[in-house]
């Protein structure tokens, strides 16, 4: 087995892993858009071949080497979606001033992504003005910045 497709191999055992245990942590997952990237990058892979050609279609030659390559980068970039949305979250466990203003950039961002914005031509502007004015009016989670995770004892 060559040092390419086992780097290959392991990248996706990672990504396999990583979704798991995100279902286990109950996080929600988009597969369409990841397939998306996959096929995309695996494809325009295939434009460039190389290696031991494996099958034909027209003018297209699918090789070895050149799938191999598009796997292991579209899994890269596809692992590397599914370990920050696992490893980043709104509930962040720090002390202090720098759980305060994380806990509050993540309030911030989780307000942005939970809803799509519907852009229209010519009104780009104004639709993305109008959800920020949105998450404007939201109310900011409390935070204590005043004890820096000291407890009231120790202060």
């Amino acid at each position: 087995m060559s040092l390419s497709l086992f780097l290959t191999i392991i990248i996706w055992l990672f990504i396999l892993f990583s979704f798991v245990f995100s279902a286990i942590k109950g996080r929600k997952q988009r597969i369409l858009p990841s397939f998306f990237v996959v096929a995309c990058v695996t494809f325009f892979s295939l434009l460039q071949p190389c290696g031991k050609v494996l099958l034909t279609l027209g003018s297209l030659r699918i090789t070895f080497d050149s799938l191999i390559l598009g796997l292991r980068r579209s899994g890269v970039l596809v692992g590397t979606v599914f370990l920050s949305r696992l490893l980043v979250s709104s509930r962040v466990k720090r002390n202090g001033t720098t759980r305060n203003k994380l806990s509050v950039v993540f309030f911030y961002l989780n307000l942005l992504t939970e809803k799509k914005i519907p852009l229209k031509f010519g009104h780009v502007i104004e639709a993305i003005d109008s959800r920020l004015c949105e998450i404007w009016e939201k109310e900011i989670p409390e935070t204590d910045e005043t004890t820096d995770g000291l407890s009231d004892d120790a202060v």
